[in-house]
Order: C-alpha cells, then structure tokens, then sequence
C-alpha cells in the first residue's frame, strides 16, 4: 500500500514538474511584451468591485496614451487604463465585457486605432495568449470561437501556448527574459503604461487623410457594445490619439457616433488645442509618451466632466487613487 502511494505521489510530481516546464518554456517562447498585458489584467482584477467610474479600451495607443492618474490630478476623475498591446476591436470588446464583471462605470473611452480590425479564423498570436489572463465566462468563449473559428487544435496552442511558440526558441531576444512590469506598478498607475523616452517625429496632415468606411463585422462588434451600454446607463466616448502616420476613420467614426448618440474625438484636430508639441509628447512615432499622455489625460477628462456626471473622488478621504499618488 505505502509502496502505491509512493509512486502515485511520484507520478504526481514528474506530472506537475513537467506541466511546469511546459507552461515556463512557452512563456519564454511567447511574443515579447506579453508579460505586461498579463500583469496589467490581473492588477484590475485586483481592484475592489465597483471602484472605479471611467475605464479606458484600446491597443498601445491608449495603454500608452493617456495617463488616468492625470485624470485624477486634475479633475478627480476615477479612471482605470485597460488597455493593451495590439487590442483589436474585437479583444477591445472582451476587455470591455471583462471589466463589467466588477466594476460599473458611468463612462467609458474606446481608442480607436484598430476600430476596423477584427482577429478571425486565425492561428494563435501574442494578443489572443494574453487574454489567457483573464477567466472563462460566455463572452470570452465567443471571443474564442471567432478568434479560432472551428479549428479546435487552435485551442491546443493557446492552453499550452509551447505548442504556437515552439518556434521562437530560435529568435529568442533579451527581452524574452526580462521582468514584466509588476501588478503593484500598474495598480499604482492604475493600468497606464508611461515612457519617459522622447522622440521628435514629424505630424502628417490630417486634413489630407483618405477616408474609409467600418466593415460589417467591426460595426456589429461596435454595435453590441452601444447596446450593452445602453442597457447598463454606460456613456460611450471613442477617441482617436495622434501618432506619426494617417488614420482612416475619423470621418466614419464621427457618422457612427453621431447615428449612436455616442461621442467622438480626433485628437488629429485637437493637437493645438491640447498644447500637444510633437518635439517632446511622443516615445516613438506610434506612441505617445508621459507628457503626451497627460496632455491627453488633461483634455479628454475636461470633456468627462463637462458632459457627464462623474464623482469628484479626491473629495472621498483615502480613495484608491489618492493612495497611489502617495
């Protein structure tokens, strides 16, 4: 008898040592800067239930871009930034479904970057994995089977994503082995990604942007999401940030906001405005860094406070917010 549960326990043992090695390799091999996105889903999960009045959705450009904590700075704005790396609109979506699971927000900013982009039909990439972070529910079963479509060793790749990134074992960087950025930092900058990195780009015009019309999945994407947050008293506010490049959708997002009674922003036209000086606001052509991000963080909370009903959370002693200042 003692010699069976020696080798069950044994078993046991190789079984989970193995299950380990397995889970640490593919964390190794996955995509870089997958570790921040997870540390940053589970910091907001970590929040108290019903917290917090103002999220923000988006790829880099919001995760990066704007800096809620600015937000409180200024207006007593209680935001979280649940933005990620590449976030099409559909993983936006998740996020956004996510976040309803704890908290209840009176207004929510989408980033629109990637509004026409909609992962479908395809492989495991470094966007899907990250969303591993966050726990099964019907919303993101559905995410999934749009994502995988009916492919199910799709599904194989990401519950033992060594399988999608075996490959990478031979393009391994620095980067792959380095430390995230830790949940206690992004609960402190409630999910805002910031650089002090400078970089002197160079703006395009935008009067001069073609124009392109949202594709029929996007719209049901956006449509589903206005109908949830009418249902739930949600103000929408989509926002479009600089970057060093053209952006399409400006004009389809003003007639989509407008047909929706949502708001829309192209931060494109509110450079001047802002104060915004592309000699010092950006850490790349794509990204904004710290001093951009608060330029933005300073205009789009004036625009919340003026046009919705947000608590003043620096008059309640000891908020969350408060506390990370300190």
């Amino acid at each position: 008898m003692k010699r069976r549960i020696k080798i069950a326990v044994g078993c046991i043992v190789v079984i989970s040592l193995i299950i380990g090695i397995i889970n640490y390799v593919g964390s190794i091999c996955s995509p870089v800067f997958t570790g921040d996105a997870f540390n940053t889903i589970e910091a907001f999960h970590e929040l108290p239930e019903n917290s917090v009045e103002v999220m923000v959705y988006g790829s880099s450009h919001a995760w990066k871009g704007i800096n809620v904590m600015q937000m409180y700075e200024s207006y007593g704005i209680g935001a979280y930034n649940y933005g990620c790396n590449w976030q099409h609109i559909n993983t936006t979506s998740l996020f956004f479904e996510d976040s309803l699971r704890t908290q209840t927000p009176k207004v929510i900013l989408i980033e629109t970057f990637l509004v026409n982009d909609v992962l479908s039909d395809i492989d495991m990439n470094g966007e899907i994995y990250y969303t591993r972070a966050i726990s099964h529910f019907d919303a993101k079963a559905e995410y999934l089977e749009q994502c995988f479509g009916d492919d199910y060793s799709r599904y194989l790749t990401y519950y033992v994503p060594m399988v999608a990134f075996h490959s990478n074992w031979n393009s391994l960087t620095q980067w792959n082995f380095m430390n995230p950025t830790d949940n206690y930092d992004f609960t402190k900058a409630m999910g805002y990604l910031g650089s002090a990195a400078v970089a002197n780009v160079t703006m395009p015009d935008y009067t001069t942007f073609q124009q392109k019309t949202l594709n029929e999945n996007a719209l049901q994407i956006l449509d589903n999401i206005v109908k949830i947050c009418e249902e739930k008293g949600i103000e929408i506010v989509f926002y479009t940030a600089p970057y060093a490049a053209e952006y399409c959708y400006s004009d389809a997002m003003k007639e989509y906001a407008a047909e929706n009674g949502c708001a829309y922003i192209d931060l494109f036209e509110e450079m001047e405005a802002m104060g915004f000086d592309s000699a010092t606001d950006f850490q790349d052509g794509g990204h904004l860094n710290d001093s951009g991000a608060r330029k933005v963080a300073k205009y789009l909370g004036a625009y919340i406070v003026e046009h919705y009903d947000v608590t003043d959370m620096r008059e309640i002693s000891g908020n969350q917010w408060e506390a990370n200042l300190n």
